[in-house]
């Protein structure tokens, strides 16, 4: 009689034994599960204007660019910067997104800037080689700074002097 009591404690042991190994084998595999997705949430906003300074354009016109990095305007043709009047500045666009988002910025159309007596001047912005993350980066930081420079298309002729205004839009896509 003991002997049978024995072989009945023994095989509880092993049914105890086989339910704890499958058991922890299940617990394993919900420990491995992937999380869900974080959202994606991009906001932007706009810390600095683009401000191309004081210049003075010759009867040849010509272009003068903003680099995104120092901040500098480089010339063409007819165009000459003045070391006095408006500072020149680069855009600041300030990126908020999940650090390791891909983003991408779109070619934006050409925008025509407004001045005095209803002249007009062309600004481009190339995102490949005027922004300071490329057309296309990977957010480290948030927020993530942008800087964007740009080019002005100065016509021939005598474009009368003074402030010359507009808007250009940023398209901002994370992948």
């Amino acid at each position: 009689m003991k002997l049978t009591n024995n072989l009945i404690g023994t095989k509880k042991t092993i049914n105890y034994l086989i339910f704890g190994l499958i058991f922890t084998v299940f617990s394993f595999s919900a420990m491995a599960q992937e999380n869900p997705p974080i959202p994606i949430e991009v906001l932007v906003r706009n810390a600095q204007g683009l401000n191309f300074g004081t210049f003075v354009v010759g009867s040849a016109g010509g272009t003068i660019s903003i680099d995104p990095f120092a901040g500098t305007t480089t010339p063409s043709l007819d165009v000459f910067p003045l070391s006095f009047g408006s500072q020149v500045h680069y855009a600041i666009f300030d990126v908020y997104a999940n650090p390791g988002t891909l983003i991408q910025i779109l070619q934006p159309q050409d925008v025509q800037l407004t001045g005095p007596s209803g002249s007009n001047v062309i600004l481009s912005i190339n995102p490949s080689n005027q922004t300071s993350t490329g057309d296309r980066f990977i957010v480290k930081q948030n927020p993530q700074p942008v800087f964007v420079g740009g080019t002005l298309a100065l016509p021939a002729g005598a474009s009368p002097a003074g402030l010359y205004n507009g808007q250009f839009t940023l398209t901002f896509i994370h992948q």
